[in-house]
């Protein structure tokens, strides 16, 4: 939105062209299908139509190579005095229904279900976190010996009953960075906060910045005020998409 208010129709739809081709491209090559175009959004899905066997690996390096052509477009959107753009990507793996749907007149070759959804939810933490990859345990699961991952968070996103562990696919931090960070993190499961908070000021220290460090900040001085229900899984409950 914010970027539409700054370019013409004309503009802003050569710039999202670019950017969806782009984008595209590398989700065919790493052998995913495009599901659909959701405004400057892409739904894509692996082992669908053709079986692949390394589907989440698949999609893992598909994200990862998105998130670093992004890095390149900035610098050429920034060459054109175009808007700087920053992209989220939500990975899960599940059981999901593939098939034609829609109506009688008009239908779609598409995928529904839970774990569909759940996919798109971790796509919008990617802001709240400001990470660029978010997956699932069951995708980390399949891939963890693949790729280097942190892990996150549990939390109970809206409109699921059921907490999950999310992980951040690591492409650029540093390693002594992500241990600090878990450390911090297993504190704050153990409910221990004000420890948690100290390790968490150290993380922040190693990565000046760090959105996900800030929010963990906040969260740590809120508990210690008001710390959570007896019998709490370390779950935070997201309120928003």
């Amino acid at each position: 939105t914010s970027i539409g208010e700054k370019l013409s129709p004309e503009e802003l739809v050569h710039f999202l062209n670019e950017y969806l081709s782009i984008m595209t491209k590398i989700i065919l090559k790493h052998k995913g299908t495009v599901d659909k175009f959701v405004g400057d959004a892409i739904m894509a899905f692996w082992n669908a139509p053709l079986e692949e066997k390394e589907h989440a690996k698949f999609a893992c390096e598909s994200a990862v190579e998105q998130s670093k052509a992004v890095k390149e477009l900035k610098k050429k959107f920034s060459e054109k005095n175009l808007p700087d753009i920053n992209i989220g990507c939500g990975i899960n793996t599940g059981e999901a229904i593939i098939g034609n749907m829609g109506s009688h007149e008009r239908f779609d070759y598409t995928a529904i279900g839970d774990n569909i959804n759940l996919a798109s939810r971790l796509e919008g933490l990617t802001k709240q976190y400001g990470v660029n990859i978010i997956v699932s345990e069951s995708t980390y699961e399949k891939v963890k010996n693949k790729f280097s991952f942190r892990r996150l968070d549990r939390v109970t996103v809206k409109g699921r009953k059921n907490a999950v562990n999310i992980y951040d696919l690591c492409t650029d931090y540093d390693e002594s960075f992500v241990k600090q960070f878990e450390k911090a993190l297993g504190l704050y499961f153990e409910m221990k906060f004000k420890e948690a908070k100290k390790e968490f000021e150290k993380a922040e220290e190693m990565k000046k910045g760090d959105k996900s460090c800030n929010l963990f900040l906040e969260r740590c001085d809120e508990f210690a005020k008001n710390p959570p229900a007896d019998g709490w899984d370390g779950a935070f409950e997201m309120k928003v998409k």
